[in-house]
């Protein structure tokens, strides 16, 4: 372990980014009880060692990778930001067939920065870009983003999920790592044994899902109500850019026994993490007064439009609301934190008097403002699906597309060209 390594890192919060794989390890089971408390420390000094070897070999000047979304790309940036480096992170954006680029994530006013600018008349808005948006506005309740199209966590059928021929071949190669250590892959662990938990969490979720079914209930015509939706677990939009409220339900509970007389907290299962949490923490919500529980097909955007708000941590329900008009209580960070229809949840011992006095605020924003919001969104973006689910072939022409439009919007000016992907 490099002590003096770790010193002239101190000024970077090394030890919130280890926050993302500690709760992948501990939802799935990676590490086991084998990560003792040195073992961070030297993951720690690993990882930074690691960077610099890299940099000081190569001449790195610019990191490309997926969005700073876990705690290997999270050092990378530390590494970079230390050298002065450029990081370039790749993620899915809420704009159908555009991906979002930026370097740290709490640090990143791309939109608002653009924002400013459009309504400052510093930039101009090209005829074919407010056509888009206007469009996209106008359908904002029956479009889903691209990430949401993909990842099929909603479906809960394990025969066809795991039960095929071609799984053989994975199950055998599995098998030969039986006896790999859990912590020295600290992101995948030892193979067999965390493919095993995987599966036994899918096996418990099927299991538990038509008992959950059973606890969601029913909106109430006329009701007065805030929206929660929650947050899929592990994520990088909850352990990065709202860590200090990960336990959901203390979340929910403190929001229950802060709400105004006479509004009721209505909270949305995710589509793609519902049945996975415990039965008791189900129960623990229905518990709960001033709470209804629905589930994750209760229609989102009839929901907010019925809503009096949204308070969220950092979901794509809280930009969708926006758009429709509604006022946002947010906790974390996110691109649309600047919007004027946001109220920061700043200090949650005061959530009582910020729920209030948001309500009793009037909408602030028309729609022009909107419009302008989602220009400067699309131009902070790149044309393209980050797709991480696909072949061989198809993804290597995807990086190909994805490298081009790099490329022309000059974020890669003045490096060597790569070998193409094709």
């Amino acid at each position: 372990m490099d002590f003096d390594i770790l010193e002239r890192y101190s000024g970077y919060n090394l030890n919130s980014a280890l926050l993302s794989d500690f709760e992948r390890a501990q939802t799935y089971g990676i590490w086991g009880n084998s990560a003792d408390l040195d073992f961070f420390d030297r993951l720690k000094s690993a990882l930074l060692t690691f960077f610099e070897r890299i940099f000081e070999q190569h001449g790195t000047e610019l990191v490309l990778y997926e969005n700073v979304s876990n705690t290997f790309a999270h050092f990378a940036l530390f590494v970079a930001q230390e050298r002065r480096a450029v990081y370039i992170g790749l993620g899915a954006s809420r704009l159908p067939g555009r991906f979002s680029v930026s370097g740290d994530p709490l640090a990143d006013d791309s939109v608002e920065r653009n924002f400013a600018a459009i309504r400052g008349g510093y930039k101009t808005v090209e005829p074919d870009v407010h056509r888009w948006v206007k469009d996209y506005i106008a359908n904002i309740e029956t479009i889903v983003p691209d990430y949401m199209k993909i990842n099929g966590l909603e479906r809960i059928a394990l025969i066809k999920r795991y039960f095929r021929r071609d799984r053989l071949a994975r199950i055998r190669a599995l098998l030969r790592q039986v006896s790999d250590s859990r912590i020295n892959s600290f992101q995948i662990g030892n193979p067999l044994r965390t493919h095993t938990s995987l599966f036994l969490r899918n096996v418990r979720r099927r299991l538990k899902a038509g008992t959950v079914r059973g606890m969601y209930q029913k909106a109430v015509a006329g009701e007065r109500f805030l929206l929660y939706p929650m947050h899929f677990h592990p994520e990088a939009s909850t352990s990065i850019l709202a860590g200090a409220y990960l336990d959901e339900y203390e979340v929910i509970r403190n929001i229950a026994f802060s709400l105004p007389e006479g509004t009721r907290l209505y909270v949305k299962d995710h589509i793609s993490a519902w049945a996975y949490p415990t039965l008791d923490f189900y129960r623990r919500i229905r518990s709960l007064p001033n709470v209804r529980l629905l589930g994750p097909h209760e229609p989102t955007k009839e929901l907010i439009k019925s809503s009096v708000g949204v308070i969220t941590l950092t979901s794509t329900v809280g930009y969708e609301a926006l758009l429709l008009k509604k006022r946002v209580f947010l906790y974390g960070r996110v691109f649309y934190e600047f919007h004027k229809g946001v109220v920061p949840i700043a200090n949650p011992a005061n959530l009582r008097r910020i729920i209030s006095g948001g309500l009793a605020s009037p909408i602030g924003w028309d729609d022009q403002y909107n419009h302008d919001f989602v220009c400067a969104y699309w131009l902070s973006t790149l044309p393209g699906t980050l797709n991480l689910m696909l072949d061989r072939v198809p993804a290597a022409q995807a990086a190909e597309h994805i490298y081009r439009e790099l490329l022309k919007a000059g974020l890669l000016h003045g490096l060597a060209a790569i070998k193409s992907a094709a």
